[in-house]
């Protein structure tokens, strides 16, 4: 994994804003926090979302089979964009909480 450049990962943060988002350094890539919950990783290339039976994502978003061994949604980066985002970040941390 690569690090995003910088300017991907404040364009990820501010189509957050109002959520309790921060971003650490780790294994190469960004780890998105939200409540204190990591709830996914922003690479060079794309985000990985953390499947955790989300009701929010679009039907069109492929996820993981249970049977899978990683259980994680990859996104594009420029899906930041996407009005179902903050919902769906803030819905990882509630379940991630549980």
């Amino acid at each position: 994994m690569a690090y995003p450049d910088e300017n991907i990962v404040q364009l990820w943060l501010n189509s957050l804003k109002g959520l309790p988002v921060c971003v650490k350094k780790m294994f190469g890539c960004y780890c998105l926090y939200c409540d204190g919950q990591p709830v996914g990783w922003l690479s060079e290339n794309a985000f990985s979302l953390r499947e955790v039976g989300l009701t929010d994502l679009p039907a069109e978003i492929k996820r993981p089979l249970p049977q899978d061994k990683i259980q994680e949604i990859v996104l594009p980066l420029d899906s930041y964009q996407a009005p179902w985002l903050p919902k769906v970040i803030q819905e990882t941390a509630n379940r991630r909480k549980k």
